[in-house]
């Protein structure tokens, strides 16, 4: 049977390297950043690139209501996955500008199918759709510009940089980014996946499934692209998230670093995971992430995932003496 197996070690410790090889950035950007940087907002910085309206239809955005992941069943959830990624896959390409530094465009559709799929990565997780702020996406698309045109990635770049930008700086300040962004499918799915992200705060991921996250902006530039996502707060509220998410799970989503995070239930350096598959133990070890990328994380290293296998999580030492139980069932989608 067809299992994930775990990458390399010495993966996770690449920096990314200026041709864009790395699908993920050093380090995600933390609630310190948004508080830290230069203040300058989206609309006032004057006139940035944006999203190119008029380049062929929309995509729809929305995912079903999620529900309890725990009770989905296979048919609803890969219909759901499948739907999204064919939708996305159809987004069109970044155009580059017609003079050194000059703004370049990026099809609607393509800032659509991002959000899309940072949708349906909230639907697997139990968690309510998101929607695009535009001029958070005027910022994200003024620092994918800017990283694709130094061909390095910096949460901080300086004003030293080529094509530099103050609305392309703080956009990098707020934003996930990456220098595997070729597509929305790919940014979506190395922030998720998040194993090159050598800052070990697994913030990428958090700050997508966090819970409040609130309207997001995406920027696009060749292999380079940025998700603005420490604007407003949403109103969505969990218990916990799990990743990948209790019930079915599509395989095409799987990660070998699970994790568990909760705002409310007291996870800390003495909460630990066990994980049984189809009832035998395995061995893993799980650790904590450091705070302020969205809520209090653990994570553990998975040996190879099995489609087909059930999945058995137990999370101890939080608060109060509470324990968390719940399941995995990864399922291959096709999609």
């Amino acid at each position: 049977m067809n299992s994930i197996e775990p990458e390399d070690a010495a993966g996770d410790a690449r920096r990314p390297s200026d041709s864009g090889s790395s699908p993920s950035d050093v380090v995600s950007p933390s609630d310190v950043t948004s508080r830290t940087d230069s203040g300058v907002s989206p609309t006032d910085t004057g006139v940035g690139p944006t999203p190119d309206a008029s380049a062929g239809p929309r995509i729809d955005i929305t995912t079903p209501a999620p529900g309890d992941p725990a009770t989905r069943s296979q048919s609803d959830v890969c219909a759901v996955w499948n739907t999204a990624v064919m939708r996305a896959q159809s987004a069109g390409p970044f155009t580059q500008g017609s003079a050194m530094c000059a703004p370049g465009t990026l099809p609607q559709a393509t800032v659509d199918a991002a959000v899309l799929m940072t949708n349906v990565y909230r639907y697997l997780a139990g968690l309510p759709n998101v929607t695009e702020n535009a001029d958070q996406t005027r910022a994200a698309q003024a620092c994918a510009e800017l990283m694709e045109a130094n061909r390095m990635l910096s949460h901080m770049p300086p004003t030293s940089w080529t094509c530099y930008t103050a609305l392309g700086a703080m956009g990098a300040a707020r934003s996930n980014i990456t220098s595997g962004g070729s597509s929305p499918v790919a940014s979506l799915a190395g922030w998720v996946d998040d194993s090159r992200d050598i800052s070990n705060t697994l913030g990428h991921r958090r700050w997508i499934l966090f819970p409040q996250l609130g309207p997001i902006g995406y920027g696009q530039a060749r292999q380079y692209a940025c998700q603005y996502v420490l604007g407003a707060r949403g109103s969505g509220r969990k218990n916990f998230v799990a990743w990948p998410n209790e019930g079915v799970t599509p395989m095409e989503s799987m990660t070998r670093i699970w994790s568990f995070s909760s705002a409310s239930l007291g996870v800390g350096a003495s909460t630990m995971a066990t994980v049984e598959q189809n009832g035998m133990p395995l061995n893993v070890m799980a650790m904590p992430r450091a705070n302020g990328y969205g809520d209090p994380t653990i994570s553990w290293n998975m040996p190879a995932i099995v489609p087909g296998a059930t999945y058995r999580v137990t999370i101890t030492g939080l608060s109060g003496g509470m324990n968390v139980t719940y399941e995995v069932r990864p399922v291959r989608c096709g999609g």
